[in-house]
C-alpha cells in the first residue's frame, strides 16, 4: 500500500521554527541543505513561489515560500510517482503561515489525479505561447533543461507547461517557478537573471522555442486539434525511454530465471 500521510514543516532564515509530529528530525539537514541551494540572498525578501525536489532517497518535497518563509511538504516518492504534479499538490494544501510549533499532518485523498482535458490543453494553446510551449514540452521528454528569465515568479508558463507533460517525464523533472541559483538541478526553472552566454545544460527560453520538432509534441497538437481524448491520455501515460529499458530487462532476466528453474525441475 502506497502511503498518503504528508509530513510538514515551516523554515525562517533556515532555522526550523514548526513541523508535524511526522517530519522526522533527521530530515532537518537535507532541507537546510534545500534552503541553501536555492540561493535566497541575504537581507532579500522573496516573492511568493513553489518548486520541487527530491528529499533524500525515499521522499519527495513541494516547497512553498514567502518572502522569507519556506513551508515544506514532505512525501514518499511513491505516493508522489502516483500524483507528480507539485502545482496540484500545493494547491491542495495552501501555506498557512501561522506562528505555532506544531504543525498537523496531511493526507493525500484516494482519489487520482483530475483528467487532463482536450478543452484545458486547448486553452493553454490558444492562450499561451503555443510554439515556445511545443518545443519546450518535447525537450523536456528528450531530458533537456530550460531556464526562463524572468523579474517575477511564472506559475502560468510553468503550469502550462506541467499540463503538457507526460506522467513519465513529470516524476524526473523538478519545476521552480522562481529561483535565485541552479545549484538544487531543476528541469525547469525562473530565474531573475541569465548570463548573456546562458547557463551551462540549459535552453534559454528562445532555444526551446525553436527546439525541433519530434513525436510527442506533434502527436499532442494533433490530438488536441482533432479532440481525440484517447490519444492525449495514452500519451500522457507512455513510458519513457529509461521506464521502457528497465522493463525490457526485467523481462530478460525473468525469462532466464524460468528457463533456469525448467532446466533443474525438467532435468
Amino acid at each position: 500500500m502506497i502511503p498518503r500521510t504528508i509530513a510538514q514543516a515551516q523554515f525562517t532564515d533556515g532555522r526550523l521554527i514548526a513541523r508535524s509530529d511526522d517530519f522526522d528530525e533527521t530530515w532537518q539537514p537535507e532541507a537546510e541543505r534545500i534552503i541553501e541551494g536555492f540561493g535566497l540572498p541575504a537581507g532579500v525578501s522573496a516573492p511568493d513561489s513553489l518548486f520541487a525536489v527530491p528529499f533524500g532517497r525515499r521522499q519527495v518535497a513541494v516547497v512553498s515560500l514567502s518572502g522569507r518563509r519556506f513551508r515544506f511538504l514532505v512525501l514518499a516518492r511513491r505516493l508522489y510517482d502516483v500524483i507528480p504534479d507539485p502545482f496540484a499538490i500545493a494547491e491542495h494544501f495552501p501555506s498557512q503561515w501561522e506562528n505555532v510549533r506544531t504543525l498537523p499532518s496531511l493526507e493525500w485523498p484516494e482519489e487520482p489525479l483530475p483528467r487532463r482535458t482536450i478543452d484545458q490543453l486547448d486553452a493553454i494553446f490558444k492562450h499561451g505561447d503555443g510554439p515556445f510551449l511545443l518545443g519546450a514540452c518535447q525537450a523536456l521528454v528528450d531530458s533537456g533543461r530550460i531556464a526562463l528569465r524572468r523579474s517575477d515568479p511564472d506559475p502560468k508558463t510553468c503550469r502550462d507547461l506541467w499540463n503538457l507533460l507526460p506522467d513519465s517525464t513529470r516524476r524526473h523533472t523538478w519545476p521552480a517557478t522562481f529561483e535565485y541559483s541552479t545549484v538544487l538541478g531543476f528541469g525547469l526553472v525562473v530565474l531573475p537573471t541569465l548570463p548573456e552566454s546562458g547557463i551551462p545544460g540549459y535552453m534559454t527560453e528562445d532555444q526551446a522555442r525553436d527546439y525541433p520538432e519530434s513525436r510527442y509534441e506533434r502527436e499532442l497538437q494533433v490530438a488536441v486539434e482533432h479532440n481525440d481524448q484517447r490519444t492525449v491520455d495514452r500519451l500522457f501515460a507512455r513510458r519513457s525511454s529509461a521506464e521502457t529499458l528497465r522493463l525490457a530487462i526485467w523481462m530478460i532476466v525473468a525469462a532466464v530465471v524460468l528457463s533456469v528453474v525448467s532446466r533443474v525441475f525438467l532435468g
